[in-house]
């Protein structure tokens, strides 16, 4: 029987500060007015620790792009994506996944904008797709709704899927919003395109608690 490998309390504790502090100096450089420079090298600077230990902790740029992502994720509120799994309907958790997303865009707008034009540009960072885990809990939603309603045709969910998906997005949240509509107003208007394209009813409003 081999020895379990012993752990160090305190040196995961250390690990786990490094590895926050690495995260919220790459969310700084995305916050500051002027040029963003999202380096490695920069980042490592501004968190007082060396390339290697960035490296040691994410793996990659693109690790360290993914933690930064689930970081702003949970801070916008994409926790709140089970509720909509629990709804007593697919209608009402379709409303409610409108609602975390757009509400999570407009938290983190400014950063959201800044890092989708950094990861467009990085050849290394562009593969990376978070979009795939939004078409993935919109299509099982739509399978739900499919079952409940008839609507869409069980042949018709992946293009449902795939245009909900463009309806949903950060890009069409900036579009919407440009003219100067508050997040709730912009729930609204996708919940209700969602909802026409869909073929189905129920009323529009924000979702409740």
């Amino acid at each position: 029987m081999s020895p379990r490998p012993y752990r160090s309390p305190s040196r995961e504790s250390a690990s786990a500060e490094t590895r926050s502090r690495i995260i919220e100096s790459a969310r700084a450089s995305l916050s500051r007015q002027g040029v963003v420079t999202f380096t490695i090298d920069a980042i490592a600077e501004a968190a007082n620790v060396s390339r290697m230990t960035v490296y040691n902790q994410f793996g990659s740029k693109r690790g360290l792009v993914e933690a930064l992502s689930d970081d702003l994720a949970a801070r916008g509120g994409v926790g709140r994506l089970p509720e909509a799994f629990r709804a007593g309907d697919a209608v009402r958790g379709l409303e409610i996944l409108v609602d975390v997303f757009t509400g999570f865009w407009e938290r983190e707008r400014l950063l959201l904008r800044r890092l989708r034009a950094v990861t467009t540009l990085d050849p290394e960072l562009s593969r990376t797709d978070r979009d795939a885990r939004r078409r993935q809990a919109l299509a099982v939603l739509l399978h739900r709704l499919s079952a409940e309603t008839g609507r869409p045709a069980p042949e018709e969910t992946e293009t449902a899927a795939d245009l909900l998906l463009v309806l949903t997005s950060f890009e069409a949240y900036e579009s919407l919003a440009a003219g100067g509509r508050d997040q709730r107003t912009v729930a609204q208007l996708v919940t209700a395109a969602a909802k026409r394209l869909l073929g189905v009813r129920g009323d529009v409003g924000p979702p409740g608690p």
